[in-house]
C-alpha cells in the first residue's frame, strides 16, 4: 500500500516589518504620530487597532500613501482580501515611486495565492530598487509555489551574490534544490543556513526530510529530535518526525508525535491527515474517514487530502462519497495530477452492483427562478397561457424515458413525447444517472397545479394561477 508523503517542508517567506516615521513639522494635524501606533499596533497584532488609527489619520489627510499601505496590510492579517488589495493599489497610486508598496502589494498576493500577480509587483519592487533583498527571496517563494524551482534558485543566487549573510536565503535554496532531487547541494545550503542562524528551524526540518526522501529514516528521525530539542512549542518537528516514524513501521511513536503536534496547533492540517493515512494502513477505515475529514475543513485545497479521504471511503464500501472524493482531488489537481488510491471505475462497478432501492430525485429548473423554493407558493400568470417548463430527473439507477409524465391538476394531460427528454448522462461527480424533461404546456384560467411525476415519485407541486383577460 503506498502512502504519499506529508512532510511540512518549507521555503521562508519574509514579512517586512514597517519602521516608524519621524514626526514632521508640518505633517497634517501630527499625522504621523498616529501612523506610528499604527505601525506598533499591526507589528503587534492589534489589526483593528492599527485600522482604527489609519482611518483617524485619512479622515483628515486623505492623500496619506502610508495610511493606506498599513491599513492594507492590517487587513490582510484579517484575511479581508478585497480591503486589503483595494489599500494598497491607492497607496501605490498616491506614491508610485515607492518600492515597498510593492513589495506590499506582492506579499497580498501571495498570501491569497495569487502567484502570478505577486511575481508581477515584486518585478516592480525590484525595478525601483535594484538591491532590495526582501522583494527577491519573496519573489523567489512566490515563483517557487508555482514550482518553478529553477527560476526560484536565481533569484536567491542574487541574494547571495550581493554578499549578505541571509539564512532565509540559503534555506529557501536549499529547499528548491531538494525539490528539483539535488540533495547534497540543498544539505549544503541548509548547512549554510544552520551556521548563520542556529536557531533556524526550517533548515532543521529540511535537512530531516532529505534523509526521509531518501529512505534513511533513523537519520531523518534524529534531525527531526535536533530540531525538536531546538524549538519544543513547535508543531513542524513533531509532525514530521512522527510521519518517519510512521515510515520506520513505528506506529505508536508515531501517532504519539502527530498527537503532540495537534496539541500545539489544533490546525494542522498535514498532522490529521497523517493520522488518517495511519489509520487506513490500520485498517480501520470510520477513525481514518474522521481524521481526514478534519484535515479536509481545516486546509480545503489539498488535494491528497482529497484523495485518501477518496480511498477511506473506498474501504468502507461507500462508494458514492468515494467517487465525490477522488472527483475533487482530480479536480483540484489539475491536468498534471498523478493520482494514488484512485478507484475511479471500481466505484462506479460498485455503486451499480451495490444498489437495491432506486433513489429518484426530480428537481425544478423552470418556469421561474428559484422554483424550488416556491414548492406550495401560487405564481400569478396573465397574457399568454403557454408556458415552458424543465424538470431535471436523476436516478441512481439508468432512467426509463417512457416512465416519466407531467400532470396538471392531478391528470396526466400529455403522453410524453420522449424527444422532450435529453440524453441520458452519468454525473461522475454524484455517481447518478440524469436526463431533463422539457416541454411547453397551454395553462387553463385558475389554479393549474403542475407536476412532474417519474415511477410514482413526484417534484414539488407548482401552483399556476392564470388570470385571463
Amino acid at each position: 500500500m503506498r502512502y504519499f508523503i506529508n512532510l511540512i517542508v518549507t521555503a521562508t517567506f519574509i514579512v517586512l516589518q514597517i519602521g516608524l516615521l519621524y514626526a514632521q513639522p508640518g505633517s497634517v494635524g501630527g499625522t504621523d504620530i498616529y501612523i506610528n501606533r499604527a505601525i506598533e499596533k499591526e507589528k503587534h497584532a492589534d489589526y483593528k487597532g492599527a485600522i482604527a488609527d489609519c482611518n483617524r489619520v485619512i479622515a483628515t489627510d486623505s492623500l496619506n500613501s502610508m495610511a493606506y499601505a498599513i491599513r492594507g496590510r492590517a487587513y490582510q492579517d484579517l484575511d479581508n482580501e478585497k480591503s486589503a488589495l483595494a489599500d494598497m493599489d491607492k497607496a501605490i497610486s498616491l506614491a508610485p515611486g515607492n518600492s515597498f508598496f510593492y513589495l506590499n502589494r506582492g506579499d497580498a498576493c501571495k498570501k491569497f495565492k495569487d502567484y502570478n500577480q505577486a511575481i508581477i509587483f515584486y518585478n516592480k519592487a525590484i525595478a525601483l530598487k535594484k538591491n532590495y533583498i526582501i522583494a527577491y527571496i519573496n519573489r523567489a517563494n512566490a515563483k517557487s509555489s508555482l514550482d518553478m524551482y529553477t527560476e526560484a534558485i536565481e533569484d536567491n543566487d542574487k541574494v547571495i551574490e550581493f554578499g549578505v549573510e541571509n539564512a532565509t536565503a540559503y534555506n529557501n535554496r536549499g529547499y528548491e534544490k531538494m525539490k528539483l532531487g539535488r540533495y547534497a547541494e540543498a544539505v549544503t545550503d541548509f548547512n549554510k543556513a544552520i551556521s548563520i542562524n542556529p536557531h533556524y528551524e526550517y533548515a532543521y526540518n529540511n535537512m530531516g526530510s532529505i534523509a526521509y526522501w531518501q529512505g534513511n529514516y533513523i537519520n531523518a528521525i534524529q534531525t527531526y529530535n535536533k530540531a525538536i530539542e531546538l524549538f519544543p512549542k513547535s508543531p513542524f518537528g513533531y509532525t514530521n518526525r512522527g510521519l518517519a516514524e510512521f515510515k520506520n513501521g513505528n506506529y505508536d511513536a508515531a501517532l504519539k508525535d502527530y498527537n503532540t503536534a495537534i496539541r500545539l496547533d489544533d490546525k494542522n492540517a498535514y498532522a490529521y491527515l497523517n493520522i488518517g493515512e495511519l489509520k487506513l494502513a490500520k485498517q480501520n477505515y470510520t477513525e481514518a474517514v474522521n481524521t481526514i475529514s478534519k484535515s479536509v475543513d481545516i486546509d480545503s485545497s489539498n488535494v491528497r487530502a482529497y484523495n485518501s479521504l477518496g480511498y477511506a471511503f473506498y474501504k468502507s464500501q461507500n462508494y458514492k462519497q468515494a467517487l465525490t472524493y477522488y472527483n475533487k482531488a482530480l479536480v483540484k489537481g489539475g491536468a498534471d495530477y498523478k493520482p494514488y488510491f484512485q478507484y475511479l471505475d471500481e466505484c462506479v462497478t460498485a455503486i451499480k452492483k451495490h444498489q437495491v432501492n432506486e433513489l429518484i430525485q426530480l428537481e425544478w429548473m423552470s418556469p421561474v427562478e428559484d422554483v424550488n423554493k416556491l414548492f406550495k407558493a401560487t405564481m400569478q400568470l396573465s397574457g399568454d397561457p403557454l408556458v415552458s417548463i424543465k424538470v431535471k430527473v436523476s436516478s441512481n439507477k439508468p432512467i426509463v424515458k417512457e416512465h416519466i409524465g407531467l400532470f396538471v391538476n392531478d391528470h396526466n394531460i400529455t403522453k410524453l413525447n420522449t424527444n422532450s427528454v435529453t440524453t441520458m448522462l452519468l454525473n461522475s461527480i454524484s455517481g447518478n444517472y440524469e436526463c431533463t424533461y422539457s416541454t411547453t404546456i397551454k395553462v387553463s384560467a385558475g389554479i393549474n397545479t403542475l407536476k412532474v411525476a417519474y415511477n410514482k415519485k413526484y417534484a414539488p407541486q407548482f401552483v399556476i394561477n392564470y388570470i385571463s383577460k
